[in-house]
């Protein structure tokens, strides 16, 4: 298996600033709070894994240990087998970064401007610069606006441009932060097929992507990692946490019509753990209800059996599957 990237066991803590107060009752007691605590990940070349919790959960501080920019306080982290605190100059060769909220572009400069300032800021050679800059406004779709100040820009385009950035010095490696942040929901869609599609499929580029919005990092990674209180409370594919967390099947069965006297009898369904209606606030001539498999048992057919012995008129049934709010609600959870 290739990773390109390692962690074990890294762990920042933050000092406590005192009052004064404390600095007089307790001078020498050195008081810290841990950001991150003893994250062991593995993360696959080439593919898409999501960094996901809620604010304030530390994704953004080990980010920031992989990027080089926060040296942790214990543990070890590599990229492409180079350690984050002795190979910081080659690791920043293989890095992108790009942050929800941005501030550091020149708002009075037009986006083409903006690249050729931070071409030559990160070294790149002159005669590759302009080349490189033309072919990456045409990639993020900005070669018509590339000489539009950046302060007159969309959020969408702001962001593009962003990852246009990120990918001047052609690196390997792209983490992006709450990179949707801002954006209204049809850029955020375009966006996100452009992150999957044009830089993880076409561009072969590993991408790690934090966020907090649970609809995103279904709908963009395969693999996560679920991040709460500084500490990886699981990582893994999706569908195998869903399956940890919640074994039980379930099923949704829609019924034809209001059946007198059936509703009343869907208690005294024996071959299921638990049947639930399913409230409905239209003017459907059907109902449905949830039921729940007993455990060790993955047949749903006695049940239908039993529901159409009873009376009710069965139009379909399908499986349900957990979302990744409620996974998420699980996992945090969990003690």
């Amino acid at each position: 298996m290739s990773y390109c990237i390692e962690t074990q066991d890294l762990t920042k803590k933050y000092p406590v600033i005192k009052g004064y107060g404390g600095l007089f009752t307790h001078l020498f007691r050195k008081k810290e709070i841990a950001a991150l605590q003893n994250v062991s990940i593995r993360i696959k070349r080439g593919e898409l894994f999501g960094l996901l919790g809620s604010n304030g959960a530390g994704k953004t501080t080990l980010i920031k240990i992989l990027c080089t920019l926060v040296l942790p306080t214990s543990g070890t982290a590599w990229m492409n087998g180079l350690d984050v605190t002795k190979d910081q100059k080659k690791i920043r060769k293989l890095i992108g970064y790009v942050v929800g909220d941005e501030r550091s572009f020149y708002w009075r400069l037009t986006g083409r401007q903006n690249l050729t300032f931070f071409a030559k800021l990160n070294n790149v050679p002159r005669h590759d610069a302009q080349a490189r800059i033309e072919s990456l406004l045409s990639f993020m779709e900005l070669q018509y606006d590339a000489d539009r100040m950046f302060k007159d820009y969309s959020t969408g385009m702001k962001q593009k441009l962003a990852i246009a950035r990120g990918l001047l010095t052609e690196p390997e490696i792209i983490f992006m932060d709450e990179p949707t942040n801002g954006m209204d929901p049809v850029s955020a869609q375009k966006f996100r097929k452009l992150i999957k599609e044009k830089l993880v499929k076409t561009e072969k580029k590993t991408v790690i992507f934090a966020t907090h919005n649970l609809h995103e990092a279904e709908e963009l990674c395969d693999r996560i990692a679920i991040i709460h209180k500084g500490e990886v409370k699981t990582a893994g594919l999706i569908g195998e946490i869903k399956r940890e967390f919640h074994s039980g099947k379930g099923y949704v069965i829609e019924l034809k019509g209001p059946v007198t006297g059936f509703l009343e009898k869907i208690p005294y369904i024996t071959s299921a753990r638990k049947v639930t209606i399913i409230p409905d606030n239209s003017f459907s001539d059907t109902t449905q209800i949830e039921v729940e498999i007993k455990d060790g048992d993955n047949d749903i057919f006695p049940i239908v059996k039993e529901i159409a012995d009873l009376g009710g008129k069965i139009c379909s049934f399908y499986e349900k599957e957990i979302s990744l709010g409620e996974l998420f609600s699980m996992v945090i959870g969990r003690k």
